[in-house]
């Protein structure tokens, strides 16, 4: 097996071929310091990626709420928490480039109660900086199936949807069956996940 932390080199098309976007691994790097050691593991780059994709809904649901074709511009100055929320990301990223505080202020951010049109503004600035695309990338873009997975994304939702009819159906060992069937193939069937995420590649 490969093991990363033993002297492993990890390029990017192994971490794509895991079924992982590559913004993870950015996501991941920037949750620590430039100057300290990052520590790769799978478990870390999962985390990363769950962080990630909390942001990338969290900004799809303002962009809904806001509506179509918005112009964000500098309405996040119009807001003084989010004013003081965008010097704090300011003083993380001059302080060395403190990416892994900048990305708390992100998250506060996200989490604020403010006018739609200010928060959008707010990200748009922070994720320049940031790189993590989060205003053009979709729920779609970041389910990556596995190199080595014997199944397309296709048949993937094909067998999910199957899957939901049985378990309205409350025919649960059609759906157990399934569920089997897809771990077989490398995916691992979320029930239950917090994200609503369908699946996600097995480690």
């Amino acid at each position: 097996g490969f093991h990363p932390c033993d002297g492993g080199c990890v390029r990017l098309p192994l971490i794509v071929g895991k079924g992982f976007h590559p913004l993870a691994y950015r996501m991941m790097c920037l949750q620590a310091h430039y100057r300290s050691e990052l520590e790769f593991s799978w478990d870390n780059l999962a985390a990363a990626f769950t962080r990630l994709k909390r942001l990338v809904m969290a900004v799809h649901k303002w962009q809904n709420k806001h509506g179509a074709d918005p112009v964000y511009g500098d309405a996040w100055e119009r807001d003084k928490m989010i004013v003081a929320l965008m010097q704090r990301f300011d003083n993380a990223m001059f302080n060395d480039l403190n990416s892994a505080e900048a990305l708390t202020s992100l998250d506060d951010l996200l989490a604020t109660k403010a006018d739609s049109h200010c928060i959008l503004s707010a990200t748009a600035v922070m994720d320049a900086v940031l790189g993590l695309n989060l205003f053009h990338i979709s729920r779609a873009d970041l389910r990556i199936r596995p190199k080595d997975a014997a199944i397309s994304e296709a048949d993937i939702d094909a067998a999910l949807a199957r899957r939901k009819d049985a378990r309205a159906a409350k025919d649960f060992a059609t759906s157990d069956a399934i569920r089997d069937e897809l771990a077989t193939v490398g995916v691992d069937v979320m029930d239950g996940d917090p994200l609503g995420w369908d699946w996600k590649p097995m480690l």
